[in-house]
């Protein structure tokens, strides 16, 4: 394992790190991050990936885990920001780095949902939705469409203006979000159809994708209905996606929910579901 410095589009540096085989690597995996999860989160599974003869590499978004320096109040940043500037930055490095191997990423719930947004999205060989889904209102499970109302309309517009940020781990929600994140992320989870209404051009980027998709979606996701997810999955038009929506009792696991899959317990249960799609793909 490696810690480099990532030099986004704008010049502005980021943490990531880089975990590599043993051995001459057979394709490189990139780990998108969910909203406000560190990358660390995810150090196990890049691990397990390296054994697996994958470079793999995991990154924070500005303002996020090792990429937030000083103050939060000075994060400048939306969730474009983060897709354009930031983990387009890694997947454009990576693809020039080793242009004979494959570029894969294994996107995170938000780290997912963007990918068909990425500008240099014609380096993937692959994509891999991990709890991907819609966080609409409508595509919320029951408990969070209770909450959701007081988040979206009492604390992010009362808290972003006081704190110059959304004071996430204050609260006890989330975590701590430059303004222009949660008030776009706000917008998005405002509209009918997520991102897909609620982002300029996104239903059109889903449309012309044109890699593979494999989506693991967690029958006892806290968060995401399966409906959600079957629509975000849906807007892909050019190639079928590998949908499979996972039981936890199948696999002999008590729970997975929206973050169990990156957990170590899940290391012999659900990571050959991925590493196997991996290669079958490369």
């Amino acid at each position: 394992m490696e810690r480099i410095t990532l030099t986004a589009r704008d010049g502005h540096k980021l943490a990531a790190y880089r975990f590599d085989p043993d051995g001459p690597a057979r394709g490189h995996v990139i780990i998108a991050a969910a909203m406000a999860v560190p990358q660390s989160f995810y150090a196990a599974f890049a691990r397990h990936l390296a054994t697996r003869g994958y470079t793999a590499w995991t990154f924070d978004y500005r303002g996020i885990g090792e990429s937030r320096t000083g103050s939060m109040r000075r994060v400048k940043a939306d969730l474009s920001d983060w897709l354009n500037k930031d983990y387009d930055a890694l997947v454009q490095e990576v693809g020039e780095m080793s242009p004979k191997l494959p570029v894969f990423v294994v996107g995170h719930s938000f780290g997912g949902q963007v990918a068909p947004l990425l500008p240099s999205r014609e380096c993937l060989a692959g994509l891999v939705n991990i709890a991907v889904g819609s966080g609409s209102l409508r595509h919320n499970t029951p408990r969070i469409r209770r909450s959701a109302p007081l988040m979206w309309h009492v604390l992010a517009p009362v808290f972003c203006p006081i704190f110059g940020y959304f004071p996430g781990e204050r609260l006890g929600v989330i975590g701590d979000l430059p303004t222009g994140a949660m008030f776009q992320w706000r917008r998005w989870c405002l509209t009918p159809d997520y991102l897909l209404s609620g982002e300029p051009g996104a239903r059109e980027a889903y449309a012309s994708a044109d890699y593979p998709v494999l989506a693991l979606t967690f029958a006892d996701d806290e968060l995401l209905l399966e409906d959600g997810s079957r629509l975000i999955h849906g807007a892909y038009r050019k190639r079928p996606v590998d949908y499979r929506l996972v039981d936890p009792a199948h696999h002999d696991l008590p729970r997975i929910g929206h973050f169990g899959f990156f957990k170590p317990q899940s290391e012999a249960a659900l990571w050959p579901l991925v590493t196997d799609w991996l290669d079958s793909t490369s």
